[in-house]
């Protein structure tokens, strides 16, 4: 009686998680379909005054005027606010049922800007078609065809800036835990650390991983800040206890019995899923999807880093380090003074590292050990408080007392930035590995080692030694099969709050 009275209450408590987020969704869509309809009107009423009010009355954009409406000054008719009232409202609701229709309401706000951007635009344009018909075919009495691109114009700017702003409240609100989809995911291999990385790599997506489940014979444990919930069979038994949302279904092809099993589970509990597809291993990223009549076709994207690309990415490496040591010549100097005074040894420290394509390299930093730290090494390594081929002390006795103020303030990495110029090293890209920590790799860590290291990285701004060893690599990962100027330049400008706030600087 007992246990049938947990059950009960677990699953009313499951149903009521899920009547709650289907409430968070439905305010969610009202709300955006209030500031949709809000800045459409805002949008009419600017490009009245500027039809009506800057291009009517202002003399000296008469001609432009006459050159766009092909009337002359004494035959120009002003037409009040009030008598466009049924145009506005047309145009707004109009608006909507576009955006409804073609999808825009059903996007998730957060991770998806440029699509949502897209839709709007080509919405905007589709409404404005309808609109020159409309005119054309019934010609009311009321109109102003001059006045339709500048709601077009207007609306398309004002829409994507809400909609830029919306996504980041919401990220900041999922961040925050409210309306976060509870995640399970089910699989331990390559595609379960893959779908991990990028919930690691966009925590303003919304998604919470509970944890994961384990596909093989021998469990693999927890995966840095995933916990193991246990094996496929225990699927069941976490969905109700984790209260979760969404499955995401990540097993290799060969366990494809248990694919259709999990899918068959998740629907008899009537929990939402999602499967990956386990495409021989290759990046989920650079796969391209298209269909003929509703049969999917599957590509793989060429590599999106060519050559104009790199050249800016090296310019911006350039001028940003230029910038930094010539302009802040002064502290370092004062930082090299330092660091003489409190403790013998040179200034600056050389420690090799593994670069591009596991090519070994001088990388710079003032240093902040003592000169004989690398001897003491053997005798702490049974302190190690990190994951992996990595260590890590909180309270490493190595570290002089200026040091320790530069390792927090990240200064120690200024002369990196000669790395930098020397073409050795990016500003932003995986962190520079140690040639010990290179030979523990597993072959699937050693991606990281495709593009150049970097100064930052997705590993620094989401936490440094706050993650385990296996996070950061995925991290990692991540940015070198999405990259972009814009992940580069997205990287560049988190580095300054991380820096700031020292998240996981020690």
């Amino acid at each position: 009686m007992g246990v049938t009275g947990a059950t009960g209450q677990l699953t009313r408590i499951i149903s009521q998680r899920r009547s709650h987020r289907r409430q968070w969704r439905i305010l969610e869509c009202l709300a955006m379909v209030l500031l949709d309809a809000t800045l459409v009107a805002i949008s009419f009423y600017l490009a009245y005054l500027i039809r009506f009010q800057l291009l009517f009355e202002s003399p000296w954009l008469d001609r432009l005027r006459r050159a766009l409406t092909d009337a002359s000054p004494s035959h120009a008719t002003f037409i009040p606010l009030d008598k466009l009232t049924e145009m506005q409202a047309g145009i707004v609701i109009g608006a909507i049922v576009i955006f409804a229709v073609r999808g825009l309401y059903r996007l998730r706000l957060t991770g998806t800007w440029f699509r949502q951007m897209w839709t709007i635009t080509s919405s905007a344009t589709i409404g404005m078609a309808f609109l020159i018909t409309y005119y054309f075919v019934f010609q009311p009495t009321a109109n102003s065809r001059l006045l339709v691109p500048f709601v077009w114009a207007i609306s398309i700017v004002l829409l994507c800036l809400g909609r830029l702003i919306a996504s980041a409240i919401m990220g900041t609100l999922y961040q925050l835990g409210l309306g976060e989809t509870r995640v399970l995911v089910v699989g331990s291999g390559r595609l379960a650390k893959m779908i991990m990385q990028h919930v690691a790599a966009n925590p303003s997506l919304g998604y919470s991983i509970v944890g994961f489940l384990h596909d093989l014979e021998n469990a693999p444990g927890d995966f840095g800040r995933f916990k193991m919930l246990g094996t496929l069979d225990d699927l069941g038994m976490a969905i109700r206890s984790m209260q979760v949302d969404e499955v995401i279904i990540a097993l290799p092809s060969h366990l494809h019995e248990q694919v259709i099993r999990t899918v068959r589970l998740c629907e008899r509990l009537g929990t939402s899923f999602k499967l990956i597809p386990d495409l021989y291993e290759l990046s989920l990223s650079r796969i391209d999807m298209e269909s003929i009549e509703g049969i999917p076709l599957i590509g793989i994207k060429q590599s999106s880093l060519n050559r104009w690309q790199r050249a800016v990415t090296r310019a911006v490496d350039i001028v940003v380090s230029s910038l930094i040591l010539l302009l802040g010549a002064p502290l370092w100097l004062c930082i090299a003074l330092a660091i003489r005074l409190d403790s013998p040894g040179s200034v600056i420290y050389k420690s090799t590292r593994i670069g591009l394509n596991g090519k070994p390299f001088q990388m710079y930093k003032f240093r902040s050990m003592y000169q004989n730290a690398d001897q003491m090494l053997t005798a702490l390594l049974d302190r190690n408080e990190a994951q992996g081929p990595l260590f890590k002390m909180r309270s490493d006795p190595r570290i002089t007392r200026v040091g320790r103020l530069l390792r927090k303030l990240s200064l120690d990495e200024i002369p990196q930035f000669i790395n930098v110029l020397k073409g050795e090293m990016s500003l932003v890209g995986p962190r520079p590995a140690l040639p010990r920590e290179v030979a523990q790799y597993e072959e699937w860590q050693k991606g990281r080692l495709a593009i150049k290291p970097g100064i930052s990285g997705l590993w620094q701004v989401r936490g440094r030694s706050d993650l385990s060893f296996d996070e950061g690599v995925l991290l990692d990962l991540y940015y070198i099969e999405n990259w972009s100027l814009r992940l580069y330049f997205q990287i560049l400008l988190s580095t300054i709050p991380a820096v700031i706030f020292r998240r996981g600087a020690y």
